[in-house]
């Protein structure tokens, strides 16, 4: 046999080992597809623990672990295996967003660099500027904090925790009228809300708003019984425009 018979040869006995291995590989994938989908963690664990000995450097193993690993509430193991998907991916998506999962859950500043990271990719994503808008508010980062909370775009509309923490942000940064127009949003979602009622006034007085912080608390000085608050609220509105013989006559 000459050589070029021989290297021709060996060639041909790789490349069917290759595929071999690419489709014993691909059976695995489908089988832990299949129990995820089954809702059958354990046995995604112990199938995906299988496949990372023979495919340790394989991104896509490990993100099925530790998808399987959440699925069993192994929220730490399964951290681990996303990060370890990450290590030798760090732009694959499933391994970045069940991290972010994660990370986010437990309100940690890890979760900051990887939804940073997930932006440079999606940069439109606004699920992603809402979560860290979130974590930068929680970090005190109020600079930061609003420009997320601008970019997530109606994502808040509907949570009055978001918008109070968009709205705090705004006030340490002295953006008073700003901060009013977000308490307006949270008004409008409960206009019986005394509370919200409230710190949407004090706001609006901040902000030299006067007869609009008179015009939030009007449906509540119209009612019995109006509280201290609400009053000293009212009276402070009163002086600042300069009507207080009309607060003398309530």
């Amino acid at each position: 046999m000459t050589m070029v018979r021989k290297l021709a040869l060996a060639i041909l006995l790789l490349a069917s080992l290759l595929r071999a291995f690419g489709q014993g590989q691909e059976d695995q994938i489908k089988a832990i597809t299949s129990a995820l989908q089954a809702n059958e963690f354990s046995r995604a664990v112990e199938l995906t623990r299988g496949a990372l000995k023979e495919s340790p450097g394989n991104p896509q193993l490990w993100a099925m672990q530790g998808t399987a690993y959440a699925g069993e509430g192994r929220k730490q193991d399964a951290l681990t295996s996303f990060r370890a998907a990450l290590k030798i991916s760090p732009d694959y998506l499933p391994a970045l967003k069940g991290a972010i999962q994660i990370e986010y859950e437990g309100s940690s500043k890890d979760a900051i660099p990887l939804l940073q990271r997930m932006l440079r990719l999606h940069p439109a994503d606004q699920t992603s500027h809402g979560m860290l808008a979130v974590l930068e508010y929680q970090q005190g980062n109020c600079m930061d904090a609003v420009i997320q909370f601008e970019r997530a775009g109606g994502l808040f509309e509907s949570r009055p925790d978001g918008l109070h923490a968009y709205a705090t942000c705004l006030v340490k940064l002295k953006e008073f009228d700003k901060a009013a127009e977000v308490l307006q949003r949270t008004v409008a979602l409960s206009p019986q809300d005394g509370r919200e009622r409230h710190l949407l006034a004090a706001v609006q007085l901040m902000a030299h708003q006067p007869q609009g912080a008179l015009s939030t608390l009007q449906p509540m000085l119209e009612g019995g019984n109006v509280d201290v608050e609400t009053l000293d609220l009212a009276a402070t509105a009163y002086e600042d425009s300069r009507d207080t013989p009309k607060m003398d006559g309530e």
